[in-house]
């Protein structure tokens, strides 16, 4: 049997733990979650045209970090994919703006294109935005996953 000055030292030191546990949950932050955004463009048989190729809309606040465009069927081209974004509101046409400026997501005479920074992008996405991406040039391609990596600001 333990003796009763042993016991109060475990039953302090269990409550002095307890209590900065409970102070470091009480401040505790969750860390951004890092996710993807993914759009599947075309149909696999039809080699893709130029224009407006698919349009989403994104429910939480978040930083883009990178972008990626993968072909998967085999087939080596060029493509060029702009991304723009407006604030989506019923009833009330979007505006939207260009966001990915002078460097959008591409593949030049490959499989696999990316831009890993975002250089010159506007990477600020706000909840309830809506991102719309377009084909602006292609050679080849019949079907492309783009992918955005983003940082969700809020769980």
């Amino acid at each position: 049997m333990a003796d009763t000055k042993a016991v109060a030292v475990f039953e302090s030191v269990y409550r002095r733990t307890d209590q900065q546990i409970r102070d470091i949950l009480a401040t505790y932050q969750p860390g951004a979650e890092v996710d993807t955004i993914n759009v599947l463009i075309g149909d696999g048989v039809n080699v893709l045209s130029t224009g407006v190729k698919a349009a989403l809309r994104v429910d939480f606040n978040a930083r883009l970090t990178g972008g990626f465009v993968h072909e998967f069927d085999g087939t080596t081209g060029s493509v060029s994919i702009s991304v723009d974004k407006a604030l989506y509101e019923v009833g009330v046409p979007p505006s939207f703006a260009l966001i990915s400026a002078s460097s959008p997501l591409a593949i030049s005479a490959n499989r696999y294109g990316e831009n890993p920074t975002l250089d010159s992008w506007t990477t600020e996405i706000n909840r309830g935005e809506v991102l719309r991406f377009n084909v602006t040039s292609v050679t080849a391609f019949t079907r492309l996953l783009v992918t955005l990596r983003v940082r969700r600001l809020e769980p």
